[in-house]
């Protein structure tokens, strides 16, 4: 399996070449850029920079060009007022909307306190150019998705879960296909697609966070917060509470709270 993350404009630096699955979180709508804010017992309320730029009409334009052609199935995050843009976008490019799946997820309290909060992010599903039967590898009760959004600093902010990609990773992709992620980010979906067998390119217009994509995607053992991540989704396959909070609920030794780690990536995949 291969992994690898272009430093640049997705739509100019990414190769030609066919694709299976569109995965990715391009930036939201200028009405979210632009009353984004953070709350802390520490720091308070406070005006919340993104660090870059919110989609315009013409980005979303390109990324459902680009779905269009994706041989199977297109997963696209978004704010939950701009989904019917997304669904009128994929249909103009000539991919197939499918639905849309809500993220339930912790959300600060509506400052203001004349309106409810957002409670969600969500999850536009559509299908590329391949004609058929489709299948996916998910669970026929999905009604929404509910992993715990990531909090703290150091992080990109627009990071998702690591359990979370792993979930779309493994319910939308089969092994040894090739996951496409215009808008890579810190790497969490090639970081996914690395840890499930799947071959992935990734574009990343800041050189910072295409740096420590790469690095990210590469590096074994996992930092600590991917680790945990890692050993939540495992716990939940198997309908587990995760080994990391057994191990903050006792003391039991180290081989009963141990972590089953994945594999290193091999010298020479990136």
């Amino acid at each position: 399996m291969s992994a690898s993350v272009i430093c640049g404009d997705a739509f100019q630096v990414l190769p030609a070449e066919q694709f299976d699955v569109l995965l990715c979180d391009p930036p939201y709508s200028s009405h979210v850029h632009n009353n984004a804010v953070s709350c802390s017992a520490v720091r308070g309320t406070r005006k919340r920079d993104m660090g870059f730029g919110h989609l315009t009409p013409s980005l979303r334009r390109q990324t459902c060009l680009l779905a269009a052609q994706a041989r199977r199935w297109v997963v696209i995050y978004s704010d939950q007022e701009s989904t019917w843009l997304w669904r009128l976008g994929l249909q103009a490019a000539g991919a197939h909307y499918i639905r849309t799946v809500p993220w339930v997820r912790w959300s600060s309290p509506q400052l203001s306190g004349d309106r409810p909060p957002t409670g969600c992010e969500s999850v536009v599903i559509a299908y590329g150019s391949a004609r058929g039967r489709k299948h996916w590898n998910g669970p026929g009760n999905l009604t929404h998705l509910s992993h715990k959004c990531l909090r703290g600093e150091g992080k990109h902010k627009a990071e998702k879960p690591l359990d979370q990609m792993l979930d779309l990773v493994s319910y939308f992709s089969d092994p040894g296909e090739l996951v496409l992620d215009p808008f890579a980010g810190s790497g969490t979906t090639g970081l996914a697609c690395s840890l499930l067998g799947r071959n992935f390119i990734g574009a990343e217009i800041d050189p910072v966070w295409a740096a420590k994509a790469e690095t990210r995607i590469a590096t074994r053992p996992m930092s600590d917060r991917d680790t945990e991540r890692y050993a939540r989704w495992q716990a939940s396959l198997a309908g587990q509470v995760p080994k990391y909070k057994q191990q903050k609920a006792s003391s039991t030794s180290s081989s009963e709270s141990s972590i089953l780690l994945p594999p290193a990536v091999p010298a020479g995949a990136l």
